[in-house]
Parts: C-alpha cells; structure tokens; sequence
C-alpha cells in the first residue's frame, strides 16, 4: 500500500464530479465509520484506489489523503498507476503533493 496527501479546495462532491469527468477512471461514494465518506476506484484488476478527507468525518479538506493498494493477481505497476494519478491531481489543482501513510 502507498499514499499521497494532497490539498485541494475542492469538496469531495467537487472531487469525484472532477474524476469522472475526466477520467479514465470511475469513483463512487463509500462510508467508513472511522473517516467518514470517501470516494474509491478499481482503475485495474487488482487495484484498489480511494479518496478521503484527512481532516476527519465530513470535513471537506482542504487536506486529502489518496491511497492504493494492490490485491493478489494485479498486472498493473506502481508506475502506471502514479502516472494517471499525477494527471488527475493537476485536474483537481492539488497542491502540496507529498507520501503519506494511507488507512487500510
């Protein structure tokens, strides 16, 4: 598992209209008891990708945290997958790009 932390002034509505709008990937609502709602995404077999407000439960950022995971049988790379992402932080205008520790 990996992560980024990121900030954006976007809210989470603003976030997955934002991705799913430029895609290649879908996002869809989720809800933890320990975060709150967050949006995730399957962007490859194998692959699990989600969205969540670092701040706690229904803050609205403006700090995020973004982590991956990888299950048994992925063929996707690290690399591949940071690379899409890279392109859709610049979309949500994210700033303040560093690794963070994630929530599994």
């Amino acid at each position: 598992m990996w992560a980024y932390d990121f900030e954006c002034d976007k809210t989470m509505a603003e976030i997955i209209s934002t991705l799913n709008e430029s895609g290649p990937w879908e996002w869809v609502w989720r809800d933890k008891d320990a975060f709150g709602p967050y949006i995730s995404s399957v962007p490859f077999e194998g692959v699990r990708a989600k969205i969540y407000d670092l701040d706690g439960y229904y803050s609205n950022g403006p700090t995020y945290t973004a982590d991956f995971k990888l299950g048994g049988g992925c063929k996707a790379e690290r690399a591949a997958i940071d690379n899409v992402f890279s392109d859709l932080l610049g979309k949500l205008a994210a700033r303040n790009v560093t690794e963070g520790e994630g929530y599994d």
